[in-house]
């Protein structure tokens, strides 16, 4: 391990950037991430254990942001399946997956769970099902395990043939359009379950329905306003250093404690596989190859932005290796009569954020934090979730509006580190404004308006077609396809649009620049490409490597 860096089977290129070797052979690109993961493993654990209960906090942060969406997706499967597939359902499958992948994962640090995707997808699923004389409801689960089967068979051919080297096109362009797709999703259920409560009590009279509706809506944007407060505490003045940190690590926490105690203030048939038509079992094969489509991008995308170079990781990944165990989890959930989980944003990401500056020591000053590598917390949460099988009394008496808000923070979560997000406020943002004595992502000051807001008005058309599709009924499961297709648009047509320089710094796969200004001018646009800790050009404007701040300060950035 020299300089403190863990670098088995990398090389150096020519630019100085690390690089992976290429795979070629059958089953080379799994055999290639067991063998540099492998000596890792024990490591993987003494770190996790060596913090003591200072791992709590990151593991219990994402726990929340695990389990809170897993029991709103439990809620949309019981009404858009007939009960079929209800919270249970979805908690058993988190806690499974979560535990598996936490233990025989190549990468610990990717979070897998049950997804908003595979929730429209099942839905569409169903829809069809519904209209089938041979099927119908009474067959929907087996008939879901058939497309398990078939997706899990998908994932071995992908995983053999070293499908996830390709993971290098998945660009800022396709993975940020997608990450946005699912705040929007994340979004829409929190407006959409909002809607659905000025209808609930179904048999209570007009008015009480309007104060329920109105009660919740408050109470949802209560949870927003004050996780994200408490996440901030941190920055207070107010309280002892460690009382701050520690409101800021449980701040999501405290929030749903917090206004579930407030809302208390103001008072499955099953089949078997073999009953499916052989017919409809050769049908199965449609949404298995769409699933499969939609995990490759999603599980892959999830892995990649939980270990993105900002985060300045110390251990490579493992794709291939972990590909190969979603379709394992895919094939075993299946055969459970479960939902297929995935790794999910925002959560991954997430998670790698809030182990940055775990158990480190910081007497030294200007010290920057190290994310803490290890398996512990991914266990933990997991295992949490699972223990909310056996609390279900509990939950219940967590409002819906909870829920709501919470998908709402969720969405405000994926926000911060965005750039198609950031580029967006460009259009209504006086740039002049922000030339002095401001920070600001280096791509503002290398690339003209012009490419900025064109590529951003192309990134924002492909998010609307993709989006649109989703409302297009049972057609809509074809989303995954057109998810996917933003790869090659990416690759073969958008290339030829911009120029070299100008791509380099929109859609690399982040963003690790930043440009504090000086007196001198700005910085050339045909400036190229920085290695190291930064470099001083003609301009005079000083280049910096930038790191990915800490969760609670990205939610404090003005």
């Amino acid at each position: 391990m020299p300089n403190g860096k863990v670098e088995p089977d990398w090389k150096t290129g020519a630019d100085g950037e690390a690089e992976i070797q290429c795979c070629v052979g059958f089953g080379a690109g799994i055999a290639k991430d067991f063998r540099r993961r492998r000596p890792l493993y024990g490591d993987d654990w003494s770190r996790g254990t060596g913090v003591g209960l200072k791992i709590f906090a990151p593991a219990t942060y994402i726990f929340f942001a695990s389990v809170l969406p897993a029991l709103t997706f439990g809620e949309q499967f019981r009404e858009e399946t007939q009960e079929l597939f209800s919270i249970p359902h979805i908690l058993c499958a988190t806690a499974i997956a979560g535990v598996l992948q936490s233990i025989f994962g190549g990468q610990p640090l990717l979070i897998v769970g049950v997804a908003e995707p595979i929730v429209l997808v099942y839905y569409y699923m169903f829809k069809y099902a519904d209209g089938q004389s041979d099927l119908g409801p009474e067959l929907f689960r087996p008939f879901c395990t058939w497309v398990l089967i078939f997706t899990a068979l998908m994932h071995f051919v992908l995983a053999f043939a070293n499908a996830s080297e390709y993971i290098n096109a998945f660009t800022r362009f396709s993975g940020e359009t997608f990450g946005t797709l699912i705040a929007l999703l994340f979004l829409q259920a929190a407006v959409k379950g909002l809607k659905d409560e000025f209808k609930e009590p179904h048999d209570a009279p007009v008015a009480y329905r309007m104060v329920n509706g109105i009660w919740s809506v408050f109470l949802a944007t209560a949870l927003v306003l004050l996780a994200i407060f408490l996440m901030g505490a941190r920055k207070w003045h107010v309280g002892r250093p460690w009382l701050r940190a520690l409101i800021a690590d449980y701040g999501a926490f405290v929030a749903v404690i917090i206004i579930t105690c407030v809302s208390y203030a103001v008072e499955a048939p099953d089949g078997h596989l073999g009953d499916v038509p052989a017919g409809q079992v050769a049908v199965a094969l449609i949404p298995a190859l769409i699933i499969t489509v939609l995990f490759f991008f999603d599980h892959n995308v999830s892995a990649q932005l939980a270990q993105v170079d900002d985060f300045n990781l110390e251990k490579p990944p493992a794709y291939h290796y972990d590909f190969l165990l979603q379709g394992l989890n895919t094939l075993l959930l299946g055969l459970l009569g479960l939902p297929p989980t995935n790794g999910v944003l925002p959560q991954a990401p997430m998670h790698t954020r809030s182990l940055m500056g775990v158990g480190q020591d910081r007497s030294k000053p200007g010290a920057a934090d190290i994310v803490l590598e290890q398996r512990m917390s991914n266990l933990i949460q997991s295992m949490l979730v699972g223990i909310c099988l056996f609390i279900s009394p509990v939950i219940k008496l967590m409002p819906r509006a909870v829920l709501w808000g919470y998908f709402v923070f969720m969405a405000i979560e994926s926000f911060p580190g965005n750039q198609f997000i950031h580029r967006l406020t460009l259009f209504v943002m006086d740039i002049q404004s922000l030339r002095r004595g401001e920070s600001q992502p280096a791509y503002v000051d290398l690339v003209p308006m012009r490419d900025t807001q064109k590529f951003t008005v192309i990134q924002l058309t492909a998010l609307g077609a993709v989006y649109g599709v989703t409302w297009a009924g049972v057609y809509g499961i074809a989303f995954p396809l057109l998810i996917m297709a933003l790869v090659p648009l990416r690759q073969h047509l958008i290339v030829k649009w911009f120029p070299a320089a100008s791509l380099r710094h929109l859609d690399t796969a982040e963003d690790v620049e930043e440009i504090i200004e000086e007196d001198g001018p700005n910085v050339d646009h045909k400036l190229d490409k920085f290695s190291g800790g930064g470099v001083l050009d003609g301009a005079g404007a000083f280049v910096q490597k930038k790191h990915e701040a800490p969760v609670e300060e990205l939610m404090n950035r003005k």
